[in-house]
């Protein structure tokens, strides 16, 4: 390195190896001066770096040096020129490039244009143009976040969507008592039954009928050992309902024997009305029928006239065209709701109201004797549209007392047509019905009914209840054990609540735990159904979760009589392998139960259900 801050250019060698380097020094140079240099021979460094030359005359370095220094204190109006020297590997390049220089304002002349109004009112301009600038934004993007769709979660499901129904007759119990129903809810707990319906609890007469709406039968006990176990039920975290029939009453009831002797208000109680004379003998006002057959009017002697009964004798038809009845009624439903009931499932609700005219009932196209109850149309007496005003003021009661958690459901099957007049306006009906199929199936029952019942039952409730017994009879009582349970288990995991008895429960115990505990899931809450036939006997179906963590379930019930094995494999979202998580106890017999399967070969016996999970597929 030179003395003068000049910048040497040149190699070293250190034995063998040889080192380069490549350094530029930059030099700037009046225009004048640019323009002799432009005109001289070009300068050339000697390999060593320390002497050129130029105009044929070799120079010291450091004389060339102070030819070329600029004087840093001179004012440079002009573009200056920018000389670059360069040496690479012993040879030396120049780059001339041109400085491109503004001339600035200093601070003193600056400090003049601060107070210049017309300054003054850009800067102001500009700051206050800045701020609206930044509030807009502001504004857009809050308006973005709040007008934007979202998507809103989904609604809570109620106790009874989430817990299978569990029916309880004090004839479950030994003693009959209701305070020795209290391990029963226990029992059920550890099931995850948190929703119980209470039957057969209130105060009948000997022929059948209601004959107080607001008692309990006296071999159960009193109204302080209902409220008992309400209370260790909603300590458990469990629901009571309570099943109510409003559409008769007994003979022996207070209202009818004050009806029967006009006492008012209770004198249109009941559906009353003049026989007619035909040849000097009395007939009935019209040819309604009863369910049983035979004439729905029994004549009253102390009254002289008739009264309507759809149902037996003994069992006169409540007057619902009569706004004091539907109050009444109303005002049983709030007793019973005061007491910590959480809801109703009533019975025979399609038979309130009759037409008040009393016209005849037209003859069905159906070819059935005479005095059959299917042998005329009932459109006078069944299913009329009246119905609906009086349920909804009904549901208004139950739902008002429970902020919205109650259950206001009905016992017996309702049409899609009638389903359809009740929710025209608002849901009427939670739970509605359909499951003829399954009150009345034998044990060959196939799996195209199944299929086919099902599958358009879920197009038309949006929550439907699975009832697997009739009023008549269990389902065990018609049907083997065995065979009962696969049912049970299979209608466990269907979208809607299914509906059991005590004995139902206990029969499936370690399997319906599994199920009972799996319907809380996200899956069976929110999912997705589909159901198909498998090699036509195997009824299947499928709970699909509305996000891709969720695992997927899969429901299969053999209604053939031979052990098959099946394929799965082409079900949409299956997974090539499957896990089994419950069965009924006849999928066991004679066959090794392995928890993984493949999904193209499912082993299944005959009249049993299995249920698989697996991992959903896109």
């Amino acid at each position: 390195m030179q003395s003068g801050g000049e910048t040497a250019i040149g190699s070293e060698t250190n034995g063998a190896a040889k080192r380069t380097s490549s350094v530029s020094s930059t030099y700037q140079l009046k225009e004048d001066e640019f323009a002799k240099q432009q005109q001289s021979p070009q300068r050339t460094c000697s390999s060593d770096g320390v002497m050129v030359k130029q105009n044929g005359e070799e120079y010291e370095e450091g004389a060339q040096e102070r030819m070329l220094k600029d004087d840093s204190t001179q004012k440079i109006a002009k573009d200056s020129t920018e000389v670059k020297f360069i040496s690479e590997n012993g040879d030396a390049k120049i780059d001339i490039g041109v400085i491109n220089q503004a001339s600035a304002m200093g601070k003193e002349e600056l400090m003049k244009f601060v107070n210049d109004p017309f300054w003054v009112r850009m800067r102001w301009i500009l700051f206050i143009g800045f701020w609206l600038l930044w509030a807009a934004m502001l504004a857009g993007a809050i308006a973005i976040i709040v007008m934007a769709p979202k998507c809103s979660a989904p609604e809570p499901k109620k106790l009874w969507e989430e817990s299978p129904i569990v029916q309880l007759d004090n004839l479950d119990n030994p003693t009959k008592q209701l305070k020795e129903l209290e391990p029963i809810l226990y029992e059920l707990k550890d099931l995850n039954v948190k929703a119980i319906s209470l039957s057969s609890l209130i105060k009948r007469s000997s022929d059948g009928g209601i004959e107080d709406y607001r008692a309990i039968q006296r071999e159960f006990g009193d109204i302080s050992d209902l409220e008992a176990l309400i209370k260790v039920a909603n300590t458990e975290g469990q629901q009571i309902f309570l099943e109510l029939d409003p559409n008769h009453s007994s003979v022996q009831h207070p209202w009818f024997k004050r009806s029967v002797e006009k006492q008012e208000p209770f004198t249109s109680y009941y559906v009353w009305a003049n026989g007619i004379m035909d040849g000097g003998k009395r007939k009935p006002p019209n040819n309604w029928l009863s369910v049983y057959g035979e004439s729905a009017w029994e004549w009253n002697e102390q009254r002289g006239q008739y009264y309507l009964h759809q149902f037996n004798k003994t069992q006169p038809d409540l007057n619902y065209n009569n706004s004091a009845v539907v109050k009444e009624f109303g005002d049983i439903l709030t007793h019973w709701l005061k007491l910590g009931i959480s809801g109703f499932r009533l019975a025979n609700t399609q038979y309130l109201t009759e037409d008040p005219d009393l016209r005849d009932e037209s003859r069905s196209h159906l070819a059935i004797e005479f005095n059959n109850y299917q042998s005329l149309t009932h459109v006078h007496t069944r299913g009329r549209a009246e119905n609906a005003a009086i349920l909804m003021k009904w549901r208004g009661i139950v739902h008002n007392a429970t902020d919205g958690k109650g259950l206001f459901a009905l016992q017996d099957d309702i049409g899609a047509d009638i389903l359809h007049v009740y929710n025209l306006k608002d849901t009427l009906i939670d739970l509605p019905q359909s499951s003829h199929f399954l009150t009345a199936a034998n044990f060959s029952i196939n799996a195209t009914t199944l299929h086919k019942s099902i599958s358009q039952w879920i197009e038309i409730a949006p929550w439907p209840a699975w009832n697997v017994n009739g009023k008549v009879h269990s389902i065990r009582e018609r049907m083997p054990r065995d065979v009962a349970d696969s049912i049970t288990l299979m209608t466990m995991l269907l979208p809607g609540t299914p509906i059991f008895r005590l004995s139902d429960v206990r029969s499936t115990k370690d399997a319906f735990k599994i199920l009972s505990n799996a319907r809380t899931t996200p899956t069976f809450l929110y999912g997705n159904t589909m159901t198909r036939i498998v090699q036509k006997d195997v009824f299947v179906y499928t709970r699909i979760g509305l996000k891709s963590g969720n695992p997927g379930y899969l429901v299969a019930y053999h209604t053939g009589n031979d052990n098959i094995t099946i394929d799965l494999s082409s079900i949409p979202h299956i997974s090539e392998e499957v896990n089994i998580v419950a069965y009924s106890s006849n999928y066991a017999q004679g066959l090794e139960v392995t928890k993984k399967l493949f999904s193209d070969r499912v082993p299944i016996t005959a009249q049993s259900v299995v249920v698989l999970t697996f991992v959903q597929k896109e």
